[in-house]
């Protein structure tokens, strides 16, 4: 066998093991842990590098479980005095096929199968455990948050592995600047579609789309006048604040719902000179402020309070579009929002910053890059405004390497750039399996 040709040995092997875990979970009635255990078998096929150390990890906590499990086993039978002895090395035998498995996936063998992307290895690896630990607490503690869960009691295992290898797949398509924006752009447009198709779908009756049973308002300015209203915060807008001090003002440009469409027209023309993106943005936000305080001052209803937001929110939408296809530049997420005004400045408190380098000379790629007028000081050798949205559309298009993305001043040899990818994928993926959580 040729030193660069895997062969079938390790897939084989790695089929076997995870079909006895597979059987194992299923008898013990988790559906959800046997199909992830298919799933991921499949995922492997794929020979991405980053998977390799987890497989080698899963594997030896399949084999711990296969230990675990003989012990029980064996003491029960011991109790019942029943014979034991072809149990035990049925299940010792399992655990030790499981066991070398596992070495052949740490071993050379393993280094040529999962040999695929190797550049992006860490950072995919990191995402896919950072996806886990955000929506397995969700799984203990609130499994209807879960999708899946809902339909199928006991598939949130299966979910929460798709939603980590889909944040892995996306890491690495976000960490190449040449493809990033186009995959940006489309997984944006994905949640949002998602989003709302679940919110139609709330609307019609399905109430299973719904954790609580009543599908969101899907208004930037209602999370905000909402929590006014009714005088406490919400989970919305401790979402929105705690994802914002995470990854920054990339709410706006990865995560909300309603900014994608206006990215989409705006990037149909040319930009255009922005016109100071804060002022409207203020005085919406101030309306709106003062329009809930000033509702549940007067002791209105709900119903129509909540029913005139979600009009004028939606109202405003076509003609901010349109504006946005005839300026070039997002009109709703730089005039009009809210929510928006709200995430850059709360960005401000996060470290991330898109900054310029000594390699700069002022080509202009960048101007023409950003939809959201952050880079319109650059004419005048400043940095970047409060309106950037950490995008990173400038720095894709700059063939001079004339911006960086930095973390608190440091990073700037790409190392922040890589660790905001995996921060924002992971987010992305979560918010995209929670979609109307």
């Amino acid at each position: 066998m040729s030193a660069h040709r895997p062969g079938a040995l390790l897939p084989v092997c790695l089929l076997l093991t995870l079909l006895l875990s597979a059987a194992h979970w299923w008898r013990a009635g988790q559906a959800g842990v046997a199909l992830a255990c298919l799933l991921w078998w499949s995922a492997s096929l794929r020979r991405a590098a980053w998977m390799r150390p987890l497989t080698a990890l899963l594997l030896l906590l399949l084999a711990a479980e296969w230990f675990l499990t003989a012990d029980q086993f064996i003491q029960l039978r011991q109790m019942r005095h029943q014979p034991w002895l072809r149990l035990a090395l049925i299940l010792t035998a399992t655990a030790a096929v499981t066991l070398l498995t596992a070495l052949l996936v740490w071993g050379s063998r393993g280094r040529r199968w999962f040999s695929r992307h190797a550049e992006s290895a860490g950072a995919q690896a990191l995402c896919f455990l950072l996806v886990t630990a955000l929506l397995l607490p969700l799984l203990v503690l609130s499994p209807r948050t879960l999708l899946l869960e809902r339909f199928f009691p006991g598939l949130g295992p299966l979910q929460i592995v798709c939603a980590a290898l889909w944040g892995a797949w996306l890491c690495r398509r976000l960490s190449d600047r040449q493809t990033a924006p186009v995959i940006r752009r489309r997984v944006w447009l994905l949640f949002s579609l998602v989003f709302f198709a679940q919110f139609a779908l709330g609307l019609a009756g399905q109430s299973a789309f719904s954790m609580s049973g009543e599908p969101h308002i899907p208004v930037p300015g209602v999370i905000i006048g909402g929590a006014l209203y009714r005088g406490q915060p919400g989970f919305m807008v401790a979402l929105f604040t705690l994802s914002v001090l995470t990854a920054g003002a990339a709410w706006c440009s990865h995560l909300c719902y309603f900014g994608s469409w206006d990215q989409l027209a705006a990037s149909r023309t040319r930009p255009t000179p922005h016109p100071h993106p804060f002022r409207l943005r203020s005085l919406s936000l101030l309306a709106t402020c003062a329009c809930a305080l000033l509702l549940r001052a007067c002791g209105a209803p709900s119903a129509p309070a909540v029913a005139g937001g979600l009009l004028l929110g939606i109202s405003l939408v076509p003609a901010a579009l349109l504006f946005s296809r005839r300026r070039g530049y997002a009109v709703y997420c730089t005039m009009i929002c809210p929510l928006g005004i709200l995430a850059c400045l709360l960005g401000r408190l996060s470290p991330w910053r898109v900054r310029r380098t000594s390699t700069c000379v002022q080509c202009g790629a960048c101007l023409r890059a950003c939809r959201y007028g952050a880079l319109d000081r650059l004419r005048e050798g400043r940095e970047p405004g409060p309106s950037c949205v950490l995008c990173r559309d400038c720095l894709s298009a700059c063939a001079h390497n004339g911006l960086c993305l930095r973390w608190a001043g440091k990073g700037g040899n790409g190392l922040a750039e890589r660790a905001f990818v995996v921060i924002v994928s992971a987010l992305h993926a979560v918010f995209l399996f929670t979609a109307m959580a």
